[in-house]
């Protein structure tokens, strides 16, 4: 540019006519700097357009299908199949007959019967009562529904209770009640061997009730 100043100059102290054509030779060169770029700040703005990021557009994400889940079923457990239970009727019921005894006073030896209705009741077994804890003990049954037995007991019995008790198993489809009849009392005392006069009270079995009215024998 210092060039340029000079020439103007020159021209100014020349004449008007270089002074004219310095002003014009000064426009045209400012004219073509213009158009090539030199001069002016097209450059910054053109690079700043080419520079500057564009926007790109981020792509839309695809949905991912979520997964069904898949339906199981669940097993129903089955009921358990039924026991067959057999009826209280079906079964052999054993029911247990105590012969009571009251008032003994050292009694030595006891023999009784026991008359029961055999249809009804099957004889099983005789054990000891309270009173006869330590005697000794015999029985059978020779007659369909009669019972013997006999108590001997050196140290004698003494009290009131149970002397013997009798097992009966009751018979399919048995109803109805029936008595339990003592018979033929025969009684010792233990020192002196004599008899003791005794009185029975008979006894009953309904077969409704498991739990039989026992017969009783009573010493004088």
């Amino acid at each position: 540019m210092r060039w340029v100043l000079e020439v103007a100059f020159i021209g100014l102290s020349t004449s008007w006519k270089w002074l004219a054509g310095s002003i014009t030779a000064l426009i045209i060169l400012v004219v073509v700097l213009f158009g090539i770029g030199v001069l002016g700040g097209d450059s910054d703005t053109s690079d700043k357009g080419l520079d500057a990021p564009s926007v790109v557009a981020s792509p839309t994400p695809t949905p991912v299908p979520m997964p069904t889940p898949e339906h199981t079923q669940t097993p129903i457990e089955s009921a358990p199949p039924p026991v067959a239970t057999a009826a209280p009727g079906a079964l052999n019921r054993i029911i247990s007959v105590p012969i009571l005894a009251t008032k003994a006073i050292n009694v030595g030896s006891l023999e009784f019967t026991l008359v029961y209705d055999p249809d009804k009741l099957e004889f099983t077994q005789v054990e000891r009562g309270l009173l006869s804890g330590n005697s000794l003990i015999d029985s059978s049954s020779s007659e369909p529904g009669r019972l013997w037995a006999a108590i001997i007991d050196s140290q004698g019995i003494n009290g009131s209770g149970t002397v013997a008790v009798v097992k009966f198993m009751v018979r399919e489809g048995v109803t109805g009640s029936m008595p339990l009849i003592l018979e033929n009392i025969v009684a010792f005392d233990a020192i002196t061997l004599v008899d003791i006069v005794t009185r029975t009270t008979h006894g009953e079995f309904d077969t409704t009730n498991l739990n039989p009215l026992s017969p009783i024998v009573t010493f004088q």
